[in-house]
């Protein structure tokens, strides 16, 4: 049992440790935390005005505790959705696990140490809809100390049974699947699969509800259902066992309803082990098999000639596309804000009043509008920022390839200004063909976008070549605690705040020439510095890296 805690203490200590850390990456984190008051504030003031809106209603038929039982039903689809890409590479891709396969320990011991520091991370989404939710639920029924024990011990156990049951969904694909030899795209799948049922969930919604009587339709229509709180049991077993736990006639049902649900998580982790101990090894050989069956061809008719720069870029590329949390970070998450955006507007009955405030709207104005969004989204894409640091202990190869290290640093510039192109080419039909901008504005945007999204990739290079992070086992801790992007979005909004503004009112820059000129000078002159101080970076930290 030592042995056990000890291999435990090891995996933590390697998945949250601070060694690593620096005075900045620290400040970083502080400087983070007191940037998320203001949203986190912001978040509670929503959450409460969707409960207090939708209590009274539910109170008139004695049904205000569906509030919680949603609550955590959702809890419960947004764990096991968003676990599944954590719980693949935690479990099956995680650089160190072959170093624990070689040690005398069975399999769900390793599986339980590969699973504490996902599960942890997995109570920060817990909290962000459960906190505010039985906080405001509180205030709102006036419950009592009683009510706020059994919470807080629901809390700590209610995320369990919903990241037990993603963890074994993944062991029965990764055993019996047979996609171990499909390895790059399993992990290609298992990043788009969470992005997907997010939009999808958000399209139904849109089609199904109208936005501004939400609240009092989904109140009313749950007043008409006799065992829906019975219902959503089916979906997760502890969302019954959970709502009567925190909410319930007298303290000693509450204390009844947590012993019910204590044991039933336990039942769920005696599952879990006996269902690891039986899969886990047998899908981790099938990765490590994962080339048997294939046809090889000649290596000859595979070699291209081409450009140094290109080919390092065509790897960047595949290694971003290849990699669940890159591709997540670097292009999912990238994709999010625009996508949004065009839902929102694609569902919105008011569609046609801003197509036509835009008909009325001065060009210019348009225009800045349109570059101060494309700036947002450049500014907020972690894949320039992260240029040096995906490389992680592979970066010394990169010491000793013959490629000039100019070379290199444009080829992850390349690689991240296409990537940029991804999401800009989502705002480019929003732009064009929803709010209908006259062209004449979209290729101007098409210009000025182009060139700022250079000055966006050189910033987040110098950012990631001063403090990179190569010492990772996972590659979620690439992007983990690290503030590179909203540095690099930071820079970005002081470098081109000031200019947009100063163009929106000055009163003799006026006209849309005249406003893209001025832009394009500005824009110029910003990547010209930007692009200076990245080659300046490279010459003195390239070498000194890892």
């Amino acid at each position: 049992m030592s042995n056990t805690f000890t291999l435990f203490k090891i995996m933590m200590k390697q998945y949250f440790s601070w060694a690593d850390k620096d005075d900045k990456q620290k400040t970083g984190i502080l400087f983070f935390i007191i940037a998320m008051i203001p949203v986190t504030l912001f978040w509670f003031w929503f959450v409460n005005g969707i409960v207090s809106g939708i209590h009274p209603i539910l109170a008139e038929a004695n049904l205000q505790h569906l509030i919680i039982a949603f609550a955590l039903l959702i809890t419960g689809l947004t764990i096991i959705l968003t676990s599944i890409p954590t719980i693949v590479t935690s479990f099956y891709f995680a650089n160190d696990l072959e170093s624990y396969l070689t040690l005398p320990v069975k399999a769900y011991q390793i599986l339980i140490g590969k699973t504490l520091a996902p599960l942890i991370t997995v109570y920060g989404a817990t909290a962000v809809i459960m906190v505010p939710t039985l906080l405001m639920y509180g205030l709102t029924d006036g419950a009592g100390s009683v009510y706020i024990i059994f919470s807080l011990f629901t809390f700590v156990l209610f995320p369990i049974i919903p990241f037990i049951l993603a963890s074994i969904l993944v062991m029965f694909l990764m055993r019996f699947a047979n996609i171990a030899k499909n390895k790059d795209r399993t992990k290609v799948f298992a990043g788009i699969f969470s992005f997907a049922m997010v939009i999808g969930i958000n399209v139904v919604i849109r089609l199904n509800q109208n936005p501004e009587n939400m609240s009092s339709d989904f109140a009313q229509w749950i007043q008409k259902q006799d065992d829906l709180l019975w219902g959503t049991s089916k979906f997760l077993p502890n969302v019954y066992i959970a709502t009567k736990a925190i909410e319930s006639t007298y303290w000693w049902q509450n204390a009844l309803f947590f012993i019910l649900l204590f044991v039933v998580t336990g039942l769920f982790i005696a599952l879990f082990m006996w269902i690891g101990q039986r899969l886990y090894f047998q899908g981790v050989q099938g990765i490590s098999s994962g080339n048997k069956g294939k046809t090889f061809t000649s290596l000859s008719n595979k070699l291209y000639v081409r450009p140094v720069y290109w080919s390092y870029t065509l790897k960047e590329l595949r290694t971003i596309y290849r990699t669940p949390s890159f591709f997540i970070n670097c292009i999912v998450q990238n994709l999010f804000a625009p996508f949004f955006i065009l839902i929102i507007m694609f569902f919105e009955n008011n569609l046609g009043s801003i197509t036509e405030m835009v008909d009325q709207f001065n060009e210019k104005y348009i225009l800045l509008a349109m570059f101060g969004i494309s700036l947002f989204v450049m500014g907020s894409n972690p894949t320039a920022t992260s240029s040096i640091s995906r490389e992680g202990y592979n970066w010394f190869t990169n010491k000793y390839l013959p490629i000039d290290p100019k070379t290199i640093i444009y080829s992850k510039a390349l690689a991240a200004w296409i990537i940029d192109w991804v999401s800009i080419a989502v705002l480019f039909i929003l732009f064009t063909f929803l709010l209908k901008v006259p062209f004449l504005v979209i290729a101007l945007w098409v210009v000025l976008t182009a060139l700022a999204s250079w000055f966006s990739v050189f910033m987040g290079i110098y950012v990631d070549l001063n403090n990179p992070r190569l010492n990772w086992s996972d590659e979620q801790q690439v992007f983990k605690s690290r503030f590179a992007p909203l540095l690099t979005l930071l820079i970005q909004a002081f470098s081109f705040g000031f200019l947009i503004l100063a163009t929106w009112n000055l009163p003799f820059i006026s006209g849309l020439w005249l406003t893209t000129l001025t832009l394009l000078l500005g824009t110029g002159i910003a990547l010209y510095i930007a692009h200076k101080i990245a080659m300046k970076t490279t010459q003195k930290r390239f070498h000194y890296l890892g």
